[in-house]
């Protein structure tokens, strides 16, 4: 009879370790798993971040040579003129 109490158990609703453990394996993988995704989205964040400031400073360098390609166009036709009006006309 002792043998018939102990399948007793496990029908009665008793689980065993093996029955309970991946539970709590299962449920420590999926908080690892979210703590995993909220640490990502911080370093995603962070990326975006950094990736706006790089395209802000490319934009203000790409303007500032922009200007100083105009301010040397300039130059040069100041420079041409004046050549032209200091040589005589043949």
């Amino acid at each position: 009879m002792a043998g018939q109490d102990q399948n007793n158990g496990n029908q009665n609703g008793v689980l065993d370790n093996n029955e309970i453990e991946p539970t709590q394996q299962s449920d420590v993988e999926e908080e690892t798993a979210v703590e995993e995704y909220i640490m990502l989205d911080s370093k995603l964040d962070e990326l975006n971040t950094a990736l706006d400031y790089l395209e802000k400073k490319n934009d203000d360098i790409h303007e500032r040579l922009k200007e100083l390609l105009q301010s040397n166009i300039d130059v040069r036709q100041e420079l041409r003129n004046e050549s032209a009006e200091s040589t005589p006309n043949k």
